[in-house]
């Protein structure tokens, strides 16, 4: 299993990498460090920080709020540290005629490290610790991931962002790609969609079955230049940004009312 883990962030790294992709001088990025569901490789400023604060309102067969958090810290010149968590209460979903329920909810908290290539700006790699307290895991797990950055001239860019979470009997291995455009010096577009390759991330309400579903979500991000502060607006049918919510839709093909704040210091 380790060797099996270590193959997988080799070749989650080198997927991301831009590679020869870019010729002269790096563009420069957004200084977004994610989009709904996406790790992009920045990091805060030196000896600064990022927090936020969502909340994901879904309807339908998931009817649950999600709220989440979470603090990002540099560390030196490369390095920074995040803390992000996922909340909500659980529920049942009766199946077809009352014979089962699908328990769904619960939380997750997690600890990663993130590291910014020295060589190439564009490209991060993450590791970290999640701790969950939900219906299919309870034990902590080990997570992965990676972050490239394509700049599409100076008011774009394009993500790619792959991730693991090693649940008990249930690797989730998706690989995320997203967008962000300014629309005008006040509003930017974000967009993401992380089809899974491997494993199942919810259950038909059909049968109870396990089954694999993309994540998605798109969103308006409205900030001032010169204000901190920005707010998101958006779909989605992703449960949060820690790894394991980030792979994770809502039930039945729910999808949810998004919102969030971000803080930049």
């Amino acid at each position: 299993m380790k060797l099996r883990c270590l193959s997988l962030l080799t070749l989650m790294l080198l997927a991301a990498s831009p590679g020869g992709a870019q010729t002269g001088g790096p563009l420069p990025l957004p200084s977004d460090t994610s989009l709904i569901h996406l790790d992009t490789p920045v990091v805060p400023p030196k000896g600064g920080l990022v927090a936020n604060l969502e909340i994901r309102a879904f309807g339908g067969d998931e009817d649950l709020s999600y709220t989440g958090i979470g603090v990002q810290y540099r560390f030196g010149d490369n390095w920074s540290g995040l803390l992000r968590g996922t909340f909500a209460g659980r529920d049942n979903y009766s199946l077809p005629g009352g014979a089962a329920a699908i328990r769904h909810g619960g939380s997750e908290v997690e600890l990663v490290a993130k590291y910014r290539s020295v060589k190439d700006p564009h490209v991060a790699g993450l590791i970290g610790i999640s701790f969950p307290d939900t219906a299919a895991q309870n034990d902590p797990v080990l997570t992965l991931g990676a972050s490239a950055a394509y700049p599409l001239g100076k008011t774009a860019a394009f993500y790619l962002n792959p991730k693991a979470i090693l649940l008990r009997d249930n690797l989730l291995l998706g690989f995320g790609f997203g967008v962000q455009a300014r629309l005008s010096n006040r509003v930017s577009l974000l967009a993401d969609i992380t089809p899974l390759l491997a494993g199942e991330n919810t259950r038909s309400t059909d049968d109870g079955d396990r089954e694999r579903r993309s994540v998605y979500g798109i969103a308006l991000r409205i900030a001032r230049p010169d204000n901190p502060l920005s707010v998101d607006i958006g779909y989605s049918n992703g449960t949060g940004r820690t790894t394991g919510a980030a792979l994770t839709p809502g039930l039945g093909g729910a999808s949810a009312f998004y919102a969030g704040l971000t803080l930049r210091r």
